[in-house]
């Protein structure tokens, strides 16, 4: 039977047989996350991000969120990456799914760790590098996990000696891994810390050398040290010689050892890289978190990558349609169209609840405000240029012949959406074909219509009055009308089934019609006598696990659970169920006891 911690928490796999233990029949939820989509990569040097935080697995962890009372970490600088990898010091780190969710939905991939250190890592790869067989088991099931959690592969980091028996089975274990990823995605990466050497040394050789091109070779890439001079970087690039921009050129973000400092500085190390044609492993941008004030963290952040845009090269997103409602993934109040719909108890954390942020580089300034918005727990401020322009986004969304935008915008009069297409045509969309005004949010609807296919490269908006005013942006919506939202036929149940657990939780599932409408989101609240509602979490789960104290009133006999389905494409509601909890959760209405 589930409970809701193993329902509701990702987690990492900590020894060595229960990785050997994972097959098909252990894994009991098939989870959904966001596909991976398309950017435009021409060939140029990638950015690696390596998140490693208080050992991981912190407010993250929670498939459908959590509550937290004080803010939590979150990345947002998608358009300036191209690989996230999620790092703890367990053996195997599996990215929790809301960075998953989050990388993929803006064309990043993200990547799981191995990892072994100190002298249980040295007992570890005895152990895994005693065989043959015991290799093709663990490679067997760190494909599995890729294939199953829907991540793109592995940081390898071996820093511990190897016996120099097990060296040539440490590289079989290597090249294996590399090949059974590939296989199950043609993508997917498996990079290499340049920790142990093919002698079996641990000798960080902060370069591309004879001492671990072995390695190099026999994966997609190379995560050099931190402690690396700029004369061994000029020889790795000769060494890589056409896979050159495979070198990942370490730079600790904490500073040790590292060229520059870290901290601020860390865009010197970085122009170091980006001067030699080499790639960036970019190691802990939490420092932002962990060691500054975490109530200026946003705009630490915005000074932290604005000086280290000059060395990064613009991504475009290849969309079918765009939707945002400028969410950071992080919320003090839940915002309904305008109003505080649903009291929390405290903040709420949902990384998978991040929605686009203008992917434009910094010719323009930019806020996130948490006190306020249109759907969510955020909108953005901002501030036009001299000449009343903001740049938002660059991508690529087609059109065959018609589209519906909707522009949602508060403290100003009015504003001029403005599209430029790929075949250097642009059009200003001054006059809306409907307008509403929601709780003060000005809602302006579109319809353009094109002769030919062409694709959206730019979104912009311009206001001619007042162009030194901070407007807030709540919601931006492109789809073209083919794809425009989802049709539902008829409302069934959402609920197919609920379980009651061993832990005082019990566990909806809901019906699989709603796993296959990829682009909506399910949120669970709970009614008080009063009338309020407070925000339980969100998911994209075939599943959510609720508490008894998250629904039990003791003034009541019973709680309300409110369930709702929204189309993230619209904002708007699908469907809605209510369900009826029992102080001792002995019958919940509308379902017959052997379904708990």
């Amino acid at each position: 039977m589930s409970t809701k911690e193993t329902a509701t928490v990702c987690s990492p796999i900590k020894k060595l047989n229960n990785l050997f233990d994972i097959s098909l029949s252990c894994l009991t939820n098939r989870f959904k996350c966001s596909q991976l989509v398309p950017r435009h990569t021409s060939p140029r040097q990638k950015i690696l991000l390596c998140h490693d935080m208080k050992g991981g697995y912190l407010e993250d962890k929670h498939i459908q969120g959590c509550q937290t009372h004080e803010p939590c970490y979150r990345f947002f600088r998608w358009h300036l990456i191209d690989i996230f990898v999620y790092f703890s010091h367990e053996l195997v780190t599996i990215p929790p799914l809301v960075w998953i969710d989050c990388a993929h939905k803006n064309g990043v991939q993200i990547l799981g760790t191995f990892i072994t250190e100190f002298d249980a890592g040295k007992e570890i790869c005895r152990q895994l590098l005693a065989s043959d067989d015991n290799v093709d088991r663990a490679v067997d099931a760190l494909a599995l996990l890729m294939a199953w959690y829907n991540f793109d592969g592995y940081l390898l980091n071996i820093e511990n000696p190897i016996e120099p028996e097990y060296v040539q089975r440490l590289l079989s274990f290597v090249s294996k891994l590399k090949l059974a990823c590939a296989k199950i995605d043609p993508n997917s990466l498996v990079i290499w810390y340049d920790s142990v050497t093919i002698h079996g040394k641990l000798k960080w050789q902060d370069q591309l050398n004879d001492l671990n091109e072995p390695f190099f070779n026999a994966c997609d890439g190379i995560f050099l040290n931190y402690t690396w001079k700029i004369e061994k970087l000029l020889q790795s690039k000769i060494n890589a010689g056409e896979r050159c921009r495979d070198v990942f050129v370490g730079i600790d973000v904490f500073g040790r050892g590292c060229f520059g400092g870290g901290g601020f500085n860390t865009c010197e190390a970085m122009s170091v890289s980006y001067a030699n044609d080499l790639s960036t492993a970019l190691f802990a941008p939490g420092w932002l978190f962990e060691t500054l004030d975490i109530h200026e963290f946003l705009e630490n952040d915005r000074k932290f990558w604005n000086l280290l845009e000059p060395y990064t090269s613009q991504r475009v997103l290849h969309m079918n349609s765009l939707t945002t409602f400028f969410s950071d993934g992080f919320g003090k109040e839940f915002f309904i169209h305008g109003l505080v719909s649903f009291q929390t108890r405290n903040s709420w954390y949902n990384l998978s609840l991040q929605s686009y942020l203008p992917n434009v580089l910094s010719e323009n300034k930019w806020l996130i405000n948490h006190d306020d918005a249109y759907f969510g727990g955020s909108c953005i401020e901002l501030k036009a240029n001299d000449n009343g322009y903001f740049k938002l986004f660059k991508c690529l969304i087609p059109i065959e012949s018609m589209c519906d935008i909707t522009l949602v915008f508060k403290h100003i009069a009015d504003v001029v959406l403005e599209l430029k297409f790929d075949n250097g045509k642009h059009i200003r969309l001054e006059k809306s074909d409907k307008d509403l005004i929601v709780r003060n949010w000005k809602r302006k609807t579109y319809r353009i219509v094109v002769d030919e296919r062409v694709s959206i490269t730019d979104i912009s908006i311009h206001y001619d009055e007042n162009i030194h005013s901070i407007i807030k942006l709540g919601y931006l919506s492109i789809h073209p009308v083919e794809s425009h939202c989802l049709k539902i036929v008829s409302l069934p149940p959402l609920i197919q089934s609920i379980e009651q657990t061993s832990n005082s939780s019990i566990i909806l599932h809901f019906v699989d019609s709603i796993q296959e409408q990829t682009s909506s989101i399910i949120f669970v609240f709970v009614r008080d006598q009063f009338e309020q509602y407070s925000f339980l979490g969100a998911t994209r789960q075939s599943y959510f696990a609720i508490f008894r104290s998250e629904t039990i009133n003791n003034k009541q006999d019973y709680s309300i659970l409110v369930i709702r389905h929204y189309s993230l494409d619209s904002l708007d509601l699908i469907n809605e169920q209510i369900l009826k909890i029992p102080m001792m959760f002995n019958c919940i209405q509308g379902f017959c006891s052997k379904n708990i």
